[in-house]
C-alpha cells in the first residue's frame, strides 16, 4: 500500500519518470527517473584490465594494453554503454537534464571507492566546446566532475580547454584520433596525480589527447574515470 506522502504526490504533482514513464514513486526515485530504472544499471566486472578498463582477462594487463598501452595508469568506468546507462547518459546530455549529473557522480564515487587508486591530487573534467555548451546550457563533464568533488573524492581543477569543436560521434576510430590530436591545451598546470573525468569511453582517442596534455601540464599520472565504456568487438584478452 502506498504511503500517504505519495498518495499525495501523485494526486497534486503528477509525474512520470523520464525512462520507463512508469508513475514516479516519491522513494527511490532520483533526477526525475524511478529506482527501478536506476537499479537496472548493470556495473561493470569487478576485474578487467586495470590499464584499459575492459572487461577481460582477471585483473592483469590485456595482450592489447601490453603491446600498445595507452599513456594513462588505469581507467575504469560505471559499466558498460548500453540498457539504462545509456539512456541515463543520453537523458543528461542530449536531453538537457543536468539533475542527472549529481545522481551519475555518485555512481562515479561508488565505483571509485572500488578502486585501488590513489587518492587524486585533481580531478580534471574533459571539457566541451564553447559552442555545445553554450546549446546545452552545460558542460556535461564538468558537472560531473564538480559533483564527484563535492561527494569529497578530489579537488576539481579545469586544467584543460579545448581549442576547437568536434563530433566524435559516427567517426572511425582512425579519424577519433586525427580530430582529437591538437584539439586540447593547458588551460592551468598541476601536480600529481590526475583524474581525468568523461560520461563515455569509446575509442580513448580524446582520452589521449587530454592525458598527454595533462602530462605536459605536470601531471606525473593520470587515471580515466568515466560513467560508461563503449567495449571494443574483437578484444583479445
Amino acid at each position: 500500500m502506498a504511503a500517504p506522502l505519495e498518495v499525495l504526490a501523485r494526486v497534486f504533482l503528477p509525474a512520470r519518470c523520464a525512462l520507463c514513464g512508469q508513475p514516479l514513486p516519491v522513494a527511490g526515485s532520483h533526477a526525475g527517473v524511478c529506482g527501478s530504472c536506476w537499479d537496472d544499471v548493470a556495473p561493470a566486472r569487478p576485474v578487467g584490465c586495470p590499464r584499459c578498463g575492459e572487461e577481460v582477462g582477471d585483473g592483469e594487463e590485456c595482450l592489447v594494453c601490453r603491446h600498445d598501452p595507452p599513456p594513462w595508469q588505469a581507467a575504469a568506468s560505471v559499466g558498460e554503454y548500453g540498457g539504462a546507462l545509456r539512456d541515463l547518459i543520453l537523458l543528461f546530455k542530449h536531453g538537457r537534464r543536468d539533475e542527472l549529473a549529481a545522481p551519475l557522480a555518485h555512481l562515479l564515487r561508488r565505483r571509485l571507492d572500488q578502486l585501488p587508486w590513489p587518492s587524486p591530487d585533481a580531478i580534471v573534467p574533459v571539457p566541451a566546446w564553447w559552442g555545445r555548451r553554450l546549446r546545452r546550457g552545460f558542460d556535461h563533464a564538468d558537472l560531473l566532475a564538480r559533483h564527484l568533488a563535492a561527494l569529497g573524492a578530489g579537488r576539481r581543477i579545469r586544467a584543460l580547454r579545448r581549442r576547437r569543436p568536434g563530433t566524435q560521434a559516427g567517426r572511425t576510430r582512425r579519424e577519433r584520433e586525427a580530430l582529437a590530436h591538437g584539439t586540447f591545451a593547458v588551460r592551468r598546470r598541476l601536480t600529481g596525480h590526475a583524474l581525468l573525468v568523461d560520461d563515455v569511453l569509446t575509442t580513448g582517442a580524446t582520452a589521449r589527447a587530454c592525458t598527454h596534455v595533462l602530462h605536459a601540464a605536470g601531471a606525473t599520472a593520470v587515471s580515466l574515470l568515466t560513467v560508461a565504456r563503449a567495449p571494443r568487438p574483437g578484444r583479445i584478452p
